[in-house]
């Protein structure tokens, strides 16, 4: 099998230093096109997923994620472009026969056999049997904390006691990719965020690549290593998590990841990556870090609520009015209005010796050029 090596960096990466080392890609989408009659569901998608990376794919409902996804495990087609699994092509190789193996939402595990017997159905469909089988499987089960479940029906364990069976059944055959399909949905939220944790040690024991789905963002920025934010078939950019949210590449990636406070106006001056924006709000001093920017021109600037901080000592400084406050335990998300409507929400820690706003009040507030972004289009 043939490995592919790269040492430069894709152009969705400019911005993620760790792409400067060698990596052995995995998985390899070269111009990926999907097409369901006149709807396009993946649009000209070209990424290189890495080895023993975890991987994840980001975006709305419809966004293509699924349908990538769904590519590389053999179950659609491209209509255009290929994909390459370890350097092989995939085309026309049908799903059991590629080195992959899916983990779904549902589980899909077999309701009438008990848990030993759901992890060994692939091995034996494969012919392992015997002593092989039973350590196989042994295994897999100790790999997912199920040791002494295996005498059990899926109707006697937990919602995340049955993914892990279905993380067990897929990982027994030694994939060399591991794709996951919003595997998490069906959980509450506290056990959501335990399998999160779970997943994440899970894929660094096993050392292969984790390929996952989700329309989650927090769940996304918990879990990877990178992550491909998709809308309408095309991916707005690749990058680590920090990467991602302190710096978006476009407005879509900046309301996606996260929330955000965008002021838009025209470019009164640029001075280096120094930028000054006058906007409805007033003049607001942000940072220009990727995007060629001209006077006279129409742009966004965008700082996240918890750079935005109550007081008058920055490069930005206004008056805003409390209109609500949302009691969060470690913080305290207030959502004010600017002298001219606009709404500004920002977050404060929760401390005996920060001030605490009330509704109605109307206090300072103020951020720093260099955590206000410029976007891209």
């Amino acid at each position: 099998m043939e490995e592919r090596r790269i040492t430069e960096r894709p152009p969705e990466e400019v911005e993620d230093p760790s792409q400067d080392v060698e990596r052995t890609v995995a998985v390899e989408l070269s111009a990926v096109t999907k097409r369901f009659g006149e709807f396009i569901a993946v649009d000209d998608l070209t990424l290189d997923i890495y080895e023993g990376e975890f991987f994840s794919l980001l975006g709305p409902s419809g966004c293509g994620k699924t349908t990538t996804l769904r590519m590389i495990a053999g179950f659609e087609e491209p209509t255009e472009g290929g994909i390459s699994v370890g350097g092989d092509p995939m085309r026309r190789v049908p799903p059991y026969r590629r080195p992959v193996n899916t983990v779904f939402q549902s589980y899909a595990i077999f309701p009438h056999l008990n848990v030993f017997d759901n992890v060994a159905f692939g091995l034996r469909r494969s012919g392992v049997k015997g002593e092989e089988l039973h350590k196989r499987v042994t295994d897999a089960c100790e790999m997912v904390q199920l040791s002494g479940f295996e005498k059990r029906k899926p109707s006697m364990l937990s919602g995340g006691q049955q993914q892990r069976v279905a993380l067990a059944r897929a990982l027994v055959n030694h994939p060399e990719v591991l794709l996951l399909d919003e595997p998490l949905g069906a959980l509450d939220l506290k056990l959501r965020k335990e399998m999160q944790l779970y997943l994440k040690n899970l894929q660094h024991e096993v050392g292969i690549t984790f390929i996952y789905v989700t329309h989650d963002q927090e769940e996304a920025l918990t879990m990877s290593d990178r992550i491909a934010v998709m809308n309408e078939g095309r991916v707005q950019q690749v990058a680590d998590p920090p990467t991602l949210y302190e710096l978006p590449r476009n407005r879509f990636v900046s309301d996606f990841i996260g929330q955000t406070n965008v002021f838009s106006g025209t470019v009164e001056s640029v001075s280096g990556k120094r930028i000054t924006l006058s906007t409805p709000s007033g003049k607001v001093e942000a940072t220009a870090r990727e995007a060629e920017v001209e006077v006279g021109a129409e742009a966004h600037a965008a700082v996240r609520p918890e750079k935005v901080r109550f007081g008058s000592e920055g490069d930005n400084v206004s008056t805003a009015r409390i209109q609500q406050l949302v009691y969060l335990g470690v913080s305290t998300q207030y959502i004010a209005e600017l002298p001219d409507g606009e709404k500004l929400v920002l977050y404060q820690q929760n401390s005996r010796e920060d001030a605490n706003p009330e509704i109605g009040e109307e206090v300072p507030v103020a951020w720093d050029a260099r955590n206000c972004l410029i976007l891209g289009g």
